[in-house]
């Protein structure tokens, strides 16, 4: 039984977030470090590059998936971002806090 079945949460679907599977693979792919040197770059690097539009989107589906794998364990959140098209799948918690942190100031 996994935790979404086990708690009655939906499973979850990267169908529901399409703007982060446009991101992650985008800008957290397999060369993002040689690219951008850090998550946090990737994620300034896409806030520089981006429409007003795909800001708002993203910021929203991250905000969502932020919600969603609140209290779950790191495996789960490394899992639900390769779903996503992740190639950087964070260490801790606060690498996580940091793109929380960027992307909760970034205006569109």
């Amino acid at each position: 039984m996994t935790y979404e079945h086990a708690h009655g949460e939906k499973p979850f679907d990267p169908a529901d977030y399409p703007a982060l599977r446009e991101f992650f693979p985008g800008y957290l792919h397999q060369d993002f470090m040689e690219e951008y040197g850090s998550a946090a770059g990737a994620v300034r690097g896409f806030l520089g590059d981006a429409s007003g539009d795909e800001i708002l989107q993203v910021k929203d589906e991250w905000k969502v998936l932020r919600n969603a794998l609140e209290g779950r364990p790191l495996k789960e959140i490394q899992e639900a971002w390769g779903k996503l098209g992740s190639a950087w799948f964070p260490e801790n918690e606060e690498q996580v806090k940091e793109l929380d942190e960027i992307l909760s100031h970034a205006e569109a």
